[in-house]
């Protein structure tokens, strides 16, 4: 995440917000890193919630309407 903000700062192509996750393939966490700010879900997903794990992986790419 650190390295995809630094590209793109060199790219001058500067996001606010850089989303990440780790996964098991069964097992998921996700995080997000803000600036020098990284926060992480300490909330474990497991595949049987793939409606839950779906629905964080999109709220990734949808707009906040900020």
């Amino acid at each position: 995440m650190v390295a995809a903000q630094l590209f793109n700062q060199q790219k001058e192509n500067e996001i606010k917000t850089i989303y990440g996750s780790v996964t098991t393939g069964t097992n998921w966490k996700f995080m997000r890193l803000s600036g020098q700010i990284i926060e992480i879900d300490l909330n474990e997903y497991f595949i049987n919630d793939v409606r839950k794990i779906l629905g964080i992986l999109r709220s990734f790419i949808e707009p906040t309407g900020n």
